[in-house]
C-alpha cells in the first residue's frame, strides 16, 4: 500500500459535493430540538430570534470564506492564526478546536444513538450505539478521494432531501390548518437573551474551514460553496422555526417537529422523525470526522503531534482518522462512567468555538488590512465578548487551554533550538 508523508491533500471536491459536505457539518439534531426550546420561552417572538441570529452569524461566515479562499489549508483556523500571530496562537486555536470537537462530537453521537433506539426499538445501550456511529463515520472518512465525494453526495443529499421534504410538507399542512399570523416582535430584550442558545446551532463554519484544501479549486469554489451552504442552512432553520410558530405547539417543546407532526399530520408514520434525526446526525458525524482528521494531519506536519499521524495512504490520512475515532470513543466511555455529561460537553464545546471565531476575525483583520476586514472583525468580536464573559466555567477552561498552549509552545521552540 502506497504511503507518503504529506502536509496537504489533493483536492477532490467540486461545488456540489463540497456544498453538501459543509451542510452536513453544520446541520445536526439541533434543528429538531432548539426551535421548540426557543418557542417555549419566547412564543411568537421565537422566529425573530432565529432571524437575528442568522444576521449575526453572517460576518462569521464571510470571515471564514475570505480566509479559506485566500489561504486554503488542512490547518484551517489554526493555520490562519499562525499566519497572523505566530505559532503560539496556532497551537492555542488547535487545542481549542480539538477540545471542542472531541467533546462536542461524542455528544452528537449519543443524541443520534437515542434516535436510533427509537427508530429500531432497540434496547442496546446508547453508548454502544454511539460508538457504532463513530466507527461508521471513521469508515466514511477512510474512503478514497473519489469514493468520499460519492459518499458525500449520497449521505448529504439523502439526509438533506429528507429534511427539506418533511419540513416543507409539515409547514404546508400547518398553514392550511391554522393560517399564517406573524406580528411584530414584542420583547426585544427577551429575543436577545435567546440568541446564545440559537447561536451554537450555527457553529461549524470553523470546522468547514479545514476542508478548503479538499476542493479541487479552493480559490474559486470554496467561497461559493460556503455561501450557498449558509443560505441553505439559514432557510432550513427559519423554516423549522416557522413550523413551530404556525403549529403553535403546547407541549413536548424538546421535540417540536414531532409535536407539530402530531398536531397537523396525526396519521404520519411514527418512524419518520426518528429516521430523520438518525440520518441528520450520521451525516453530521461523517463530515465532522473528515474535517477534524485534516487538522490532525496538519498538526503532525507542524510537529505538534506525532509524525506518524501525517502519513497518507492512497491519498487518505488513515492514521489521523484512527486517532480522531479513538479520542471520540474515549469520551463516550467517559460519559458512560459519568466522568462527563452531555450538558457540560456541549457548553465547553460551544465556548471553544466562540473563542476560535474571535481569533479568526482578528486574524482576518491583520492579514487583509482594510475597512472591510476591520468591520467584519468588529461584527464578530463585539457580540461575542459578552457571551464569553457570561460563563465563568468556560472562561476558566479556555484560560487553562491557553496556559497549556503557552508551555507546549515554549517546549516545542526549545526542542527545535
Amino acid at each position: 500500500m502506497k504511503e507518503e508523508l504529506q502536509s496537504e491533500l489533493k483536492g477532490h471536491l467540486g461545488l456540489i459535493s463540497g456544498l453538501l459536505l459543509i451542510v452536513t457539518v453544520i446541520l445536526g439534531s439541533g434543528i429538531l430540538v432548539i426551535p421548540g426550546l426557543v418557542f417555549e420561552k419566547l412564543g411568537k417572538d421565537g422566529i425573530y430570534a432565529w432571524l437575528a441570529c442568522s444576521l449575526l452569524s453572517a460576518p462569521i461566515l464571510v470571515t471564514m470564506v475570505f480566509l479559506g479562499s485566500a489561504y486554503p489549508s488542512t490547518g484551517g483556523v489554526a493555520y490562519y492564526a499562525k499566519l497572523a500571530f505566530g505559532q503560539y496562537l496556532e497551537l492555542l486555536v488547535s487545542l481549542l478546536f480539538l477540545g471542542a470537537t472531541v467533546l462536542g462530537l461524542p455528544s452528537i453521537a449519543i443524541v443520534g444513538a437515542t434516535y436510533l433506539q427509537k427508530l429500531t426499538g432497540s434496547r442496546v445501550d446508547v453508548h454502544l450505539l454511539a460508538t457504532l456511529f463513530i466507527l461508521l463515520a471513521a469508515c466514511f472518512a477512510l474512503s478514497s478521494n473519489a469514493t468520499l465525494a460519492s459518499w458525500v453526495r449520497l449521505a448529504g443529499g439523502s439526509s438533506l432531501s429528507l429534511l427539506v421534504g418533511v419540513l416543507v410538507v409539515l409547514l404546508m399542512l400547518a398553514v392550511r390548518a391554522n393560517g399564517v399570523r406573524f406580528n411584530g416582535p414584542a420583547d426585544l430584550s427577551s429575543i436577545a437573551g435567546q440568541i446564545p442558545l440559537i447561536f451554537f446551532s450555527f457553529a461549524g463554519w470553523e470546522i468547514a474551514s479545514h476542508l478548503s484544501a479538499d476542493f479541487r479549486n479552493p480559490k474559486t469554489t470554496f467561497g461559493p460553496a460556503m455561501l450557498l451552504a449558509f443560505i441553505l442552512v439559514c432557510c432550513l432553520y427559519i423554516t423549522s422555526a416557522a413550523l413551530v410558530h404556525v403549529s403553535d405547539i403546547k407541549s413536548n417543546f424538546d421535540t417540536p417537529v414531532f409535536q407539530a407532526a402530531l398536531q397537523v399530520a396525526p396519521t404520519a408514520p411514527g418512524w419518520l422523525l426518528p429516521l430523520l434525526g438518525t440520518a441528520l446526525i450520521a451525516a453530521n458525524l461523517f463530515g465532522s470526522v473528515v474535517a477534524v482528521s485534516r487538522l490532525v494531519l496538519y498538526l503532525s506536519g507542524q510537529r505538534v503531534l506525532p509524525a506518524c499521524l501525517g502519513y497518507l495512504r492512497n491519498g487518505t490520512p488513515r492514521n489521523s482518522v484512527y486517532c480522531v475515532a479513538a479520542c471520540l470513543i474515549a469520551v463516550v466511555i467517559a460519559d458512560q462512567i459519568r466522568l462527563l455529561n452531555i450538558e457540560m460537553m456541549f457548553c465547553l464545546a460551544g465556548m471553544n468555538f466562540l473563542a476560535i471565531y474571535v481569533i479568526s476575525a482578528m486574524a482576518l483583520a491583520r492579514l487583509r488590512r482594510g475597512p472591510v476586514s476591520w468591520l467584519l472583525a468588529g461584527l464578530v468580536v463585539i457580540p461575542a465578548a459578552p457571551i464569553m464573559l457570561s460563563t465563568k466555567s468556560s472562561l476558566i477552561y479556555i484560560g487553562s487551554t491557553a496556559f497549556i498552549a503557552y508551555f507546549s509552545n515554549r517546549n516545542n521552540r526549545a526542542r527545535l533550538l
